[in-house]
């Protein structure tokens, strides 16, 4: 399921890794989205692959199968190449691994693991070709598959890789890295509720492994739910409080919730792990940007590109802190920059497009804006601004639909809209604000009329037409809470449980208030075994009505089913 621009993905995965933007009409809303790298460890072979994030975590070893057992002539020198491998001395390990299969051509563990090896490497294509003929020779192997799913990922060959996880859990069902590894490519595929899914079943198959949670929290963080990857973080620096990523993804986090200051004292401590890592200095830029000290910002910046010259998503930052300070001569040098090289990165054209808007080049702001909503049509603030941007040229049917768009990906009460921007362009901004809000009125007797029809309809059991109506309805009025709400048990009659949950959520953001959403919220997340997030659900309903007996009673059931200790 591909998430709105709520749910970025927060910061630093690997080595190399870094961020990336979404941003709000020139303020940034949404965390810095990493460039893609390895967050995942490979596997039973190897150790902890992040750099600078921690004590090295073990994995069992997979046992070879019989004809492979330790009598092959090929034992020793691969018993070699596995420690060599392990002290990270990796040329000497695809040596020795080498020298196995020259010793017997049928041992699958040496092509296994050399495989892996050479993933280490970056020759991904020997990798494959390594781990195919292991699959071949050891067809019954879970971690051949585990180290192709592994190798594919590397290639960016998302589909291949869940096949190939997939096919390691049918091996071997209680196998809680390849649950954590395919959770996280889900996540990279826009997968959330099915990657969320793997990551629970991995926490509570490794309950003591630090990578689970920081795995499970970019997934929360990628939907926007950034006091559950809190959570996640918080449980993965307990059980590893030297990885400097779990420290800087919680910064990224933090930040996200307006803890600036909580989230600066992580990104000091990430940065005190690892002090040479680019992405962690460029997070602490985020979030001081995010603070509105744009001069430590700039600062943090600059650093990042001295000792990365070809960090685009720095120029990008950095570019949008130049265009805040007002010199938008230097932005748009950096924007161009970040564009050049990230060419597919749509925060970089919103950025540009902002620069220009403020910048006075309308129709320059305009295609930038066009492009970033091309490259990612989910983008609320991209279609806001664009929105803002045909009221200044008077085209309100178009300032309108976008509008319409920026809400139904991100419905936000009015007054947060108003907020989105510069200080400077504030008064101007809200004025076209409600003037839009205005024009949204005119169409709800019109979208009041879908929503009954559709209501006659879903008591009928008509599910496909009442659906129908009711996106009739929201597409003429967006903030129809009680529609999206109806939707929502629309989806659910339908066994469509992330889309009824997505419902129930926009309906309680634009109504926080909104007891039944929660109540159905929370018996849906019961249903897909996310029972943190089900309690949560009710706690908040009898928050707002302590007297709920029937939030009380879903509660009591609830706890009575948790694991123990939990």
């Amino acid at each position: 399921m591909k998430g709105s621009s709520s749910r970025r993905l927060a910061v630093a995965l690997a080595v190399g890794a870094v961020a990336f933007g979404a941003w709000v009409a020139g303020t940034y809303a949404q965390s810095p989205r990493p460039r893609l790298g390895s967050s995942l460890r490979g596997a039973d072979r190897d150790k902890e692959l992040r750099a600078g994030q921690g004590e090295p975590i073990e994995e069992p070893m997979a046992q070879p199968t019989e004809k492979n057992a330790d009598n092959s002539p090929a034992a020793e020198s691969y018993r070699k190449g596995a420690e060599a491998f392990d002290k990270g001395e990796t040329d000497a390990a695809i040596k020795l691994f080498g020298q196995a299969i020259q010793l017997d051509a049928k041992y699958a563990p040496a092509y296994c693991d050399r495989g892996l090896a050479l993933v280490m490497k970056g020759d991904l294509d020997k990798a494959v070709a390594d781990l195919n003929t292991a699959v071949q020779l050891e067809p019954g192997g879970a971690r051949c598959y585990f180290n192709r799913g592994f190798a594919y990922f590397q290639k960016a060959q998302y589909d291949k890789a869940v096949t190939d996880y997939s096919d390691a859990i049918r091996l071997q069902p209680g196998y809680a890295e390849a649950y954590r590894d395919r959770g996280y490519v889900r996540i990279l595929k826009g997968d959330l509720e099915d990657a969320l899914v793997d990551l629970d079943f991995a926490v509570r198959l490794a309950p003591k492994d630090p990578t689970v949670y920081v795995s499970r929290g970019k997934a929360y963080s990628e939907m926007g739910d950034w006091e559950s990857a809190i959570a996640d973080y918080n449980q993965a620096i307990q059980l590893d409080a030297k990885d400097a990523g779990a420290w800087c993804d919680r910064g990224n986090a933090r930040v996200m919730k307006g803890d600036f200051d909580g989230a600066l004292a992580d990104l000091e401590q990430s940065l005190k792990l690892a002090p040479n890592e680019p992405a962690y200095r460029f997070t602490r830029g985020f979030a001081y940007l995010k603070k509105g000290e744009r001069d430590k910002a700039l600062a943090d910046f600059n650093e990042v590109l001295r000792a990365d010259p070809k960090f685009g998503e720095a120029y990008r930052e950095r570019g949008h802190c130049l265009a805040l300070k007002g010199e938008f001569g230097k932005a748009i040098d950096d924007l161009n920059e970040a564009i050049k090289l990230l060419p597919d990165d749509f925060a970089a054209f919103f950025c540009r497009g902002y620069a220009y808007g403020l910048k006075g080049e309308r129709d320059k702001a305009l295609a930038d804006y066009d492009q970033a909503i091309k490259l990612d049509a989910t983008y609320a603030e991209a279609y806001f601004n664009r929105a803002l941007v045909h009221a200044a040229k008077n085209d309100m049917d178009k300032a309108l639909a976008d509008y319409k768009q920026a809400i139904a990906f991100d419905p936000q009460p009015v007054d947060v809209y108003k907020g989105w921007g510069r200080a400077e362009e504030k008064e101007q901004r809200a004025k076209t604000v409600e003037q839009l809000e205005q024009m949204l009125l005119k169409a709800k007797p019109d979208a009041q009329t879908h929503s009954q029809q559709g209501t006659l309809l879903h008591k009928e059991g008509q599910w496909d037409k009442a659906l129908a109506e009711y996106d009739q309805a929201l597409g003429l009025y967006p903030r129809y809470t009680e529609v999206y709400y109806n939707r929502g048990l629309a989806y659910r009659q339908k066994n469509d449980p992330g889309k009824a949950i997505a419902d129930y959520s926009h309906a309680i953001r634009l109504d926080p208030t909104y007891i039944p959403a929660y109540a159905n919220r929370g018996y849906a997340y019961f249903k897909q075994g996310r029972i943190d997030k089900a309690l949560a659900d009710y706690d908040k309903i009898l928050e707002l009505d302590p007297n709920n007996e029937a939030a009380k009673q879903s509660r009591d059931v609830i706890l009575k089913l948790r694991p123990a200790g939990k």
